[in-house]
This record gives structure tokens, C-alpha cells and sequence, in this order.
């Protein structure tokens, strides 16, 4: 199963393939990589340059880690598709009270519902637990307000785009 990640440094942004055969493209293009192990990270050779590597989480959560390449520090923000599809559908930027629709990002199956209706949530805060591909993920309200109606129940299966909450 191929995966794709997205890599922020900086400015720059690098997004990554890995395909089922085991081969990686980076911004599209084809890259030969190599891993090897060494005392203090891993040794990785790309197109036949080496390079030092050694990388631990800063927050891990937000995808930031502390990387140092042949001794100089970076951080680098790693985005896997998952994290990607649930950052697009879930907003936390508003803070005033208006309508919103709270939709499944993902097809799933509903393991949790955190709110009643007739309560005032906040933006960002979490509303239901989705459970797709084997992970619990947590939906957040986009906006702040009123829980208006629950349209889904604990235990439903659910399609990508439906309505679980509706926030007026």
C-alpha cells in the first residue's frame, strides 16, 4: 500500500511517496534511498550522497520534529494523508457564534458522541470519535455554538461528507 507524506523546512515544502514496490518519489520525481544504521541516528544516502541524520519529536502530535543533517539543526513539520484529510475538515481558526456542519472526513464507524444537543461548544473542541482504518480519530466543532441537532448515533457507520452534528 503506497503511503505519501507532506514535509514542511522552512519555506519549503516536500511532498513524499512511497510506493508499494518500495521506492520513493519526492515532489514527483524519482529518488534512490538507502538507510543505514549508525552510533548516534541513521546513516541515509540519496542519488549516492550521504548525509548524517539524526531526528527526535519535538511534538510528535503536531507532526514537528528536531532533525540534524551532517550536524546542522532543523525542524521539519510531517504531515502523513490521514493528518492532512482530518486538518482540511476540522478548523479551529473561528471563535464566533454562527452555523456550521460538522461532516465525517472519512467513511468510519461512529464510536463515540462527546456532546448533547442544546450545549455550547467551542471551536476546536472535540465533538465525536470516528473509528476508520483501525484508529480513533476525534472530530472537532469548526466553529463555536450551539449543538442545533445530532443526526448520527454510537455504533453507525458513516459515509465520507455525511452530517454527524449541525451547530447553529
Amino acid at each position: 500500500m503506497s503511503r505519501t507524506w507532506t514535509a514542511r523546512i522552512g519555506e519549503r515544502e516536500y511532498n513524499i511517496e512511497r510506493g508499494d514496490d518500495g521506492r520513493y518519489l519526492v515532489n514527483g520525481q524519482p529518488v534512490d534511498i538507502e538507510r543505514y544504521p549508525v552510533a548516534d541516528g541513521t546513516l541515509l544516502r540519496f542519488n549516492n550522497r550521504s548525509f548524517e541524520t539524526a531526528a527526535r519529536a519535538a511534538d510528535s502530535e503536531s507532526g514537528r520534529y528536531h532533525v540534524t543533517v551532517n550536524g546542522r539543526s532543523t525542524t521539519v513539520h510531517i504531515e502523513d494523508e490521514r493528518a492532512a484529510l482530518m486538518r482540511a475538515y476540522q478548523s479551529d481558526k473561528a471563535t464566533q457564534l454562527h452555523s456550521a456542519l460538522v461532516r465525517s472526513p472519512m467513511p468510519g464507524k461512529i464510536t463515540r458522541i462527546m456532546v448533547s444537543q442544546g450545549e455550547l461548544i467551542e471551536a476546536g473542541q472535540g465533538v465525536v470519535i470516528l473509528e476508520a482504518m483501525k484508529m480513533e480519530n476525534e472530530i472537532k466543532a469548526p466553529s463555536a455554538g450551539i449543538v442545533k441537532a445530532i443526526r448520527i448515533q454510537e455504533a453507525d457507520a458513516v459515509e465520507k461528507n455525511a452530517i454527524l452534528i449541525e451547530i447553529s
